[in-house]
């Protein structure tokens, strides 16, 4: 990735950033230790991958309406947060740490965590509501909120099967779900506020699908310790734990998101180069 790129990202991420910040500062009024918690979810680092997706596809459309891509790429942001929130409680993953700092329920307590989860999706749908476009762009949100909690329940359910007795087909509707369902949406997300075409709203689900799934497999093989362990579901153990045939799939998919940029007139090299780099990133 070049620097100009690495400068772009970095750029539309402190854009996002600036923007969340904003968006909590009337509620913090209020309630202040909950709205904390929200914040603390929100803000607690994380490199915007989701929103800033949503504004270059608005871009490789030219961004006809730039309020309608950044309340977009909030309401991804904001709809991946409550997911975060909500997944590391007790009764899921039961994590206490997150990019180094407490988990909401960790530093706020479960309840407070429970509530500012289902806030944060509020909070997501309100950004939609807020748009010129927002007819177009509900079901989209509304798809995606959806199918997260689809891949969250396979995935529970998959702790109840044999390892043996994971495949192909398990292991993409629980990555479709967990990690490619939001991802998808959020590049979809990004055409529909600039008014792009039906075929490229298509072809941005297929670039967010295999983009999705090629980050899911990376992070599988930077896993690969706690894929022998347990029974928490992983590619490695679909692959027989042979990481090249891993990485191979994620070249693939990568290869797949990569074609269907083509739909695009606009400049599409930070989203090519975004994809490449999934397949070498060590973090």
């Amino acid at each position: 990735m070049t620097p100009e790129t690495q400068a772009l990202l970095a750029a539309k991420a402190t854009e996002v950033s600036g923007a969340l910040q904003a968006l909590f500062v009337t509620d913090k009024a209020y309630l202040y230790e909950f709205f904390a918690a929200a914040d603390h979810s929100v803000m607690a680092g994380g490199k915007r991958v989701r929103p800033v997706l949503t504004l270059l596809f608005a871009d490789a459309c030219g961004n006809t309406c730039p309020n309608d891509a950044l309340n977009a790429a909030l309401a991804i942001e904001l709809l991946h947060s409550y997911t975060l929130v909500h997944d590391d409680l007790p009764s899921m993953d039961n994590d206490t740490l997150r990019r180094g700092q407490p988990t909401v329920w960790a530093k706020y307590g479960e309840a407070t965590a429970i509530l500012a989860g289902d806030y944060l999706q509020a909070k997501a749908f309100a950004c939609i509501a807020a748009c010129q476009n927002a007819g177009a762009l509900l079901p989209i949100l509304t798809h995606a909120a959806t199918e997260v909690i689809h891949g969250q329940v396979a995935d529970i359910d998959a702790t109840h099967i044999s390892p043996a007795a994971w495949d192909k087909a398990l292991m993409e509707r629980i990555y479709f779900g967990k990690t490619c369902a939001l991802i998808a949406a959020a590049c979809q997300l990004g055409v529909i506020a600039a008014k792009g075409t039906p075929e490229q709203v298509e072809a941005a689900r297929v670039y967010g699908h295999n983009v999705g799934l090629a980050f899911q497999l990376i992070d599988d093989l930077l896993d690969a310790d706690q894929a022998k362990e347990g029974n928490e579901f992983n590619a490695l153990a679909v692959c027989q734990h042979d990481a090249a045939q891993v990485k191979q799939l994620a070249e693939e998919y990568t290869a797949l998101a990569i074609k269907a940029l083509e739909a695009f007139s606009g400049d599409t090299t930070a989203l090519k180069a975004f994809a490449e780099s999934l397949l070498t990133r060590a973090v």
